[in-house]
C-alpha cells in the first residue's frame, strides 16, 4: 500500500465550525480528504463540548468556562486524536499535525505522548487514558514520580508500540504557554523541544499583551527543520477568529502555514484554498495589509495583568511567578517577521531593529 498523509487539526479553545472560522478550521476545508492518500481529523477545541451528565446549553457553557479557565478536557482531546492516530496511521505513513492557541499545545503534547509511548497497535484504545496520566505524571516537580514514569513509557513502547512514529510536520498558530487561564497545571516533556518532529513552523503573534495568553516558543534541535515567523496583530490576528470582514491580517499567517505544508507533502485542495484566502468568489476576505489591527487587551481582561501567575525563569532554570503588568511579548535576537510588517503604515517602528523581513 502507498504510504498516506494522516492529519490532525486541534482547534483553540471554545472555537468551532461557526461564522467565525479559524485559520485551523480554515486549513481543514481546504485539505483533499481521500482514504486512500489523506485521512483528516478535525477537532474543535477546549470548552466546546458539554460536560458529561451536564443538560444542554448548560453543559456547553460549564465546559467552555471549564476549558477557558483550568484546560478542561485537553486530556479527552489527547485520547480523541491519539485514538484517530492508533486507529489509521500504517508505517510509511506521514503525520501531519496542526493547531491554534491551546489546540497549538495539544498538538505539541500529543507530539509528546508518541515521543514517550509511541503510537499502540489498533484495538489498545483503553489503555490510551493510562499513557495520558502515566504522561502527566512527569510533568511535576517530584523527581521518583517522574523517574517511575519513565521507565513506565519505555515498558508501554516496548510492549505495544508499533514502528516508530514521529511526526513529519507540525503546523501551529500562536501556542499558549499553558493549559488553562487559571495556573500553569502541568508542563509536560517534549512540547517545547522535541527532535522527532522533522518539520516545525510557528506563527506568533507580535501584538498580543494578554498575561494568559503568554507565547510558547519552540527550541530547535541542532539541524532541525524549524522557523518561527513573527506577524502583526493579536492572537486572532494571526490564529484566524474575529468576523470575516476584519480577518485581513489573518491570511498572511493561513497562506504562509499553507504553502510550508505543501512543500512538505500535505495535499491541498487549490480552489478551496484560493477561496479562503479571498482570491476566488465572494465570502471571504483578502489579505490585506490595511486590515483592521486589533487590540484584544479588553477592559475584561485588564484585572489578570496584576494576579501572580507562574512561569519559567531561564536565568534560574526554574519557575517562578510573576506579574504580567501588560507587557509586550519579547522577541528573540534577530527575529524573523513577515514582510506585512514593513507594509502597514507606520508598524516597522514597533519592530526590534534587528528584525529580518522574511
Amino acid at each position: 500500500m502507498e504510504p498516506r498523509n494522516v492529519v490532525v487539526c486541534c482547534d483553540g479553545t471554545s472555537n468551532e465550525f461557526a461564522k467565525d472560522l479559524t485559520n485551523v478550521a480554515k486549513l481543514t476545508y481546504a485539505l483533499v480528504k481521500d482514504p486512500e492518500r489523506q485521512l483528516v481529523y478535525y477537532h474543535p477545541g477546549l470548552g466546546t463540548m458539554a460536560a458529561p451528565g451536564f443538560p444542554m446549553p448548560i453543559g456547553n457553557r460549564a465546559a467552555r468556562i471549564a476549558g477557558l479557565a483550568f484546560g478542561y478536557g485537553i486530556r479527552d482531546d489527547l485520547r480523541d486524536a491519539y485514538v484517530f492516530i492508533m486507529n489509521h496511521w500504517r508505517p510509511g505513513d506521514r503525520l501531519f499535525l496542526f493547531g491554534f492557541s491551546r489546540g497549538s499545545y495539544t498538538v505539541r503534547a500529543l507530539a509528546s505522548l508518541i515521543r514517550m509511548y509511541g503510537v499502540a497497535m489498533p484495538g489498545n484504545a483503553a489503555l490510551v487514558p493510562y499513557a495520558i496520566r502515566m504522561l502527566w505524571g512527569l510533568g511535576g516537580d517530584d523527581r521518583k514520580v517522574r523517574a517511575k514514569a519513565y521507565d513506565q513509557a519505555d515498558q508501554f513502547k516496548a510492549s505495544l508500540a508499533m514502528a516508530d512514529c514521529a511526526p513529519h510536520f507540525v503546523g501551529v498558530w500562536d501556542t499558549v504557554s499553558s493549559v488553562g487561564w487559571v495556573g500553569s497545571p502541568v508542563s509536560l516533556p517534549y512540547t517545547r523541544t522535541n527532535d522527532q518532529i522533522t518539520i516545525f513552523r510557528h506563527a506568533v503573534a507580535i501584538d498580543e499583551r494578554r498575561a494568559f495568553f503568554r507565547t510558547n516558543l519552540f527550541q530547535a534541535s541542532s539541524g532541525q527543520d524549524t522557523e518561527q515567523l513573527w506577524f502583526p496583530g493579536d492572537h486572532c490576528d494571526v490564529g484566524g477568529g474575529h468576523p470575516e470582514a476584519e480577518s485581513g491580517l489573518s491570511k498572511y499567517p493561513l497562506e504562509w502555514m499553507a504553502i510550508e505544508a505543501r512543500s512538505g507533502g500535505l495535499l491541498i485542495d487549490e480552489p478551496r484554498l484560493a477561496e479562503i484566502l479571498g482570491k476566488g468568489p465572494p465570502g471571504y476576505a483578502p489579505a490585506r495589509p490595511d486590515a483592521k489591527l486589533h487590540e484584544s487587551m479588553a477592559w475584561y481582561w485588564r484585572p489578570a495583568e496584576f494576579a501572580p501567575k507562574a512561569h519559567w525563569d531561564n536565568a534560574t532554570g526554574k519557575r517562578g511567578l510573576r506579574c504580567n503588568m501588560f507587557r509586550r511579548r519579547k522577541m528573540l535576537t534577530a527575529p524573523k517577521v513577515h514582510r506585512v510588517a514593513w507594509e502597514i503604515p507606520g508598524y516597522s517602528a514597533r519592530l526590534p531593529a534587528d528584525a529580518v523581513c522574511v
